[in-house]
């Protein structure tokens, strides 16, 4: 059974042309749980189909009680941003849209750069879900796919 989350809507300062001039911007954003062996935190992650990884803040591992001091490292890009530095740790990931839920442990990448919101590419998220974006309702939905592995 599919998940289904409506859009965020973000409100904007000043009309966007682009949207018939509205005042805000509707978002995929949904909120995921991250799992460490000491804690867990919420955070507000945008789905990214052009995001090669699942990303977060470095300052969140020490507090979920992963270690990154012999982590595997890569780096990432960003528009408009040089290479980025990236730790990579496997963690727990848990979404719910309000009915069901969704928990698996994937590889996900911390950042020292800034990061206004998580970014939940394909690596660690989207590759376990089918993601149908509806426009024109302002909402997403995901499906596990065959690769999930989780409960």
């Amino acid at each position: 059974m599919a998940m289904r989350f409506p859009f965020k809507i973000v409100p904007v300062q000043h009309p966007i042309i682009s949207l018939g001039g509205r005042w805000v911007r509707p978002r995929p954003l949904i909120s995921v749980t991250l799992i460490g062996p000491a804690a867990s935190r919420l955070r507000l992650g945008l789905l990214d189909t052009g995001g090669d990884d699942t990303l977060f803040p470095e300052s969140l591992a020490a507090t979920l009680g992963v270690d990154l001091t012999n982590a595997p490292t890569g780096a990432g890009r960003g528009i408009g941003m040089g290479n980025v530095p990236l730790r990579y740790a496997q963690v727990g990931l848990r979404i719910t849209d309000g009915r069901e839920f969704r928990e698996w442990t994937g590889w996900v990448g911390f950042t020292s750069a800034p990061v206004y919101y998580s970014i939940l590419g394909f690596a660690g998220f989207l590759q376990f879900f089918t993601a149908t974006f509806h426009g024109d309702r302002e909402e997403v939905e995901l499906e596990v796919n065959s690769f999930y592995r989780g409960t």
